[in-house]
């Protein structure tokens, strides 16, 4: 009797299986695990350029933890963090500015240990990443986008 009741079963998935996102040169940044898995899938295929937009731009001084450590791991692999200050704008008379910018960025990455166990982290391998500042209307400096480009 209960081969005859599990034949007619049917087998619908208890919860829905998230479908992975396709591959694109264009990742948006949200703060989530989900961010890793496509940056990765996007670094893993053939673009040149992975850009990494911002749904709310945030300050140099204060990028989320996720990104750092995708910093950290460029750099890891040999590859260039460089910073690009806002178009149109005159160089800093300070040539530390950009310097400190750059440091600050890197001011919590106390869990390297954690970022070289995590093997998601190798797609950033061969690549450099820029970091492209702008100003907002109230003239504060914010990340407007970051590339990260195959070397």
């Amino acid at each position: 009797m209960a081969l005859l009741l599990s034949s007619c079963a049917s087998t619908v998935p208890l919860a829905p299986s998230a479908a992975a996102t396709p591959a694109s040169p264009q990742v948006s940044f949200v703060d989530l695990p989900k961010f890793d898995r496509d940056l990765s899938s996007s670094l893993g295929a053939s673009f040149k350029t992975v850009n990494v937009a911002f749904y709310e731009k945030v300050s140099p001084n204060q990028v989320p933890e996720r990104l750092q450590k995708w910093l950290s791991a460029v750099e890891r692999s040999g590859g260039a963090v460089r910073v690009n200050p806002p178009p149109n704008e005159i160089t800093p008379k300070d040539p530390f500015f950009l310097i400190s910018l750059l440091g600050t960025l890197f001011n919590s990455v106390k869990n390297l240990a954690q970022i070289k166990s995590d093997l998601i982290f190798d797609a950033a391998q061969g690549r450099d990443a820029v970091i492209s500042l702008e100003r907002n209307v109230q003239g504060e400096v914010i990340i407007g986008k970051i590339e990260f480009i195959r070397k």
